[in-house]
């Protein structure tokens, strides 16, 4: 992580300087923004859980024509995904992750290969400062997962990402899945309290959340970092 974080530090005052088009990542609401783990390093976010559900929108503070995509690649691709919205059978277009500042013709096309998957995203010349494009994210198996931001205007832009956006996940405490951790999910874990022998893949209906096979405080302290957050 040390290693990643340097990397996004780099990239992140990179991106600054060329401006334009970049990203901000909020919770399922689209308005939220999610917290960086850090509020001095860019692009690193705070810890979520397996389940929780972003949205990554691509905005700009100019209008011109633009294109480029956000992908998740190699083994990354084992732990997060991400979908658009609204697909129209006619023009191929994701239209309802298009917003009306990208322009009259502005797409979004999927886009999967051996390497890389995800969207690119195109902004028509009559496109006005704004949000853009949305893109949504949700976090699947417990792990760290990048998301590419990709400007396909700068050199080798096509192969390399500007930046990566940089998730961590971690297992989920909403035992119910009902999108929230309140005291239902408390319920749960009481049930379990002090149970051993917990084990892959139930690991006492998730309650085991240190994966040590018993549910003790360990498990409790880790439930309460997530007190009343949700996953959408």
């Amino acid at each position: 992580m040390k290693t990643l974080t340097i990397l996004a530090l780099f990239l992140g005052m990179a991106s600054t300087a060329m401006g334009e088009v970049s990203t901000k990542v909020c919770l399922a609401d689209s308005n939220t923004p999610l917290e960086l783990a850090d509020p001095n390093i860019p692009f690193v976010y705070q810890d979520i859980m397996v389940g929780t559900k972003l949205t990554i929108i691509v905005d700009s503070n100019i209008a011109c024509y633009w294109d480029g995509g956000l992908f998740i690649t190699g083994i990354d691709r084992n732990y997060g995904v991400l979908t658009a919205r609204d697909y129209n059978d006619t023009t191929l277009d994701w239209e309802g992750s298009r917003f009306e500042a990208a322009g009259d013709r502005a797409c979004v096309y999927d886009w999967q290969d051996d390497i890389r998957s995800g969207f690119d995203l195109y902004g028509h010349k009559s496109a006005v400062a704004g949000d853009w494009f949305i893109i949504e994210y949700t976090a699947t198996s417990v792990g760290s997962c990048n998301v590419g931001f990709y400007d396909y205007g700068v050199p080798g832009g096509m192969d390399f990402p500007v930046y990566d956006l940089a998730f961590l996940h971690v297992r989920t405490r909403d035992f119910n899945n009902d999108a929230k951790v309140d005291f239902d999910d408390f319920a749960v874990l009481a049930s379990h309290w002090q149970e051993t022998g917990c084990s892959d893949p139930d690991w006492c209906e998730g309650t085991d959340l240190d994966t040590d096979s018993n549910v003790d405080c360990n498990d409790l302290t880790l439930f309460v970092d997530y007190w009343l957050k949700r996953t959408e």
